[in-house]
């Protein structure tokens, strides 16, 4: 089955489904991805073979671990590009969605919950700009990301 690399959560030791596979106790992907749960981070990953953060592991730290930088979802296709969760929520990807910055509409968009409404982006370049709003990242520039006009051809 295809991946998005061997850095993601379908890999990693902190995934309890990986776990319990390893243990015999597991079969199917089906049932893989209904028990895929992130105990270092204590969330649900829906999309394992699509979510990515600096701890993945095959293999128990001997130092213990503590969580390091963002959970990552794959993006709006830009080749293949990472954007962060707003914490432990994970943005929707390839969705309809009106943009919260340029209000432009789209069927292949981002949304994400914010405390108790759903936005929407247009492009991973919206979401990321105001994702940097609610979250400190001097490491995650927006302008590494296609602007609308590029992704819609509307120079």
């Amino acid at each position: 089955m295809a991946n998005g690399g061997p850095d993601n959560c379908s890999n990693c030791i902190h995934n309890r489904a990986v776990r319990e596979v390893e243990a015999g106790n597991l079969a199917g992907l089906e049932e893989f991805m209904r028990r895929s749960w992130c105990s270092l981070r204590e969330v649900n990953i829906t999309r394992p073979h699509w979510t990515y953060c600096a701890n993945a592991a095959s293999h128990p730290p001997s130092d213990g671990c503590e969580p390091k930088g963002w959970i990552r979802a794959s993006g709006l296709y830009e080749g293949y590009v990472r954007i962060p969760w707003h914490g432990s929520v994970e943005p929707q990807v390839e969705v309809p969605a009106r943009c919260h910055v340029c209000r432009r509409e789209t069927d292949q968009g981002i949304t994400i919950d914010d405390e108790g409404q759903t936005l929407g982006f247009c492009t991973n370049r919206h979401y990321v700009e105001w994702w940097q709003t609610r979250h400190e990242d001097p490491d995650l520039d927006p302008e590494a990301f296609e602007t609308p006009e590029e992704r819609f051809g509307d120079r």
